[in-house]
């Protein structure tokens, strides 16, 4: 019998995937946020989806876009089983956000609100005081089905994980 291995064995993060109700309207909002198209956008109908998943019968619309670092980002509307919703509240157990870096926060705080996206959790991208992000800025803001999203401005050398 093999021995049991005793560190895991990841060697990247490929890819992060949201279900959204209406993939069209996601589809605008991430082109927006991310200033880029999509990458590519596909049916899914076949039967080792479905396997993979759990559910017989799978159906998925798909849409990918780059984020850094080359990890993808993967929205996924699904046809079959039609979804239902939960609870986006952050606080929930089981709720995922996604924290994107940026340059220049006072730029895309406006340039989202801009756009029409005005969905912030705050007035005003708010100054860290502590920890190891001190010195930085962070806001969140909700994409079309409440998926919360971080943009976080790093404090100048990055974040001190010894504070």
């Amino acid at each position: 019998m093999p021995s049991e291995p005793t560190t895991p064995r990841f060697r990247a993060l490929d890819h992060v995937g949201y279900a959204v109700t209406d993939l069209d309207r996601s589809i605008a909002f991430y082109e927006t946020l991310l200033g880029a198209p999509m990458l590519m956008r596909k049916t899914w109908d076949v039967p080792y989806v479905g396997e993979i998943v759990g559910y017989r019968g799978l159906v998925l619309d798909g849409a990918f876009f780059q984020l850094p670092n080359g990890v993808i980002l993967e929205l996924l509307e699904y046809k079959s089983p039609r979804p239902g919703t939960v609870d986006m509240e952050s606080y929930n157990a089981g709720n995922a956000h996604l924290c994107l870096v940026t340059e220049d926060m006072a730029h895309d705080f406006a340039r989202l609100r801009a756009a029409g996206y005005d969905t912030f959790r705050s007035e005003r991208p708010i100054d860290i005081p502590w920890g190891p992000y001190r010195g930085g800025r962070a806001c969140y803001l909700r994409d079309p089905d409440g998926v919360s999203i971080e943009l976080l401005e790093a404090p100048p050398g990055g974040p001190d994980w010894s504070a």
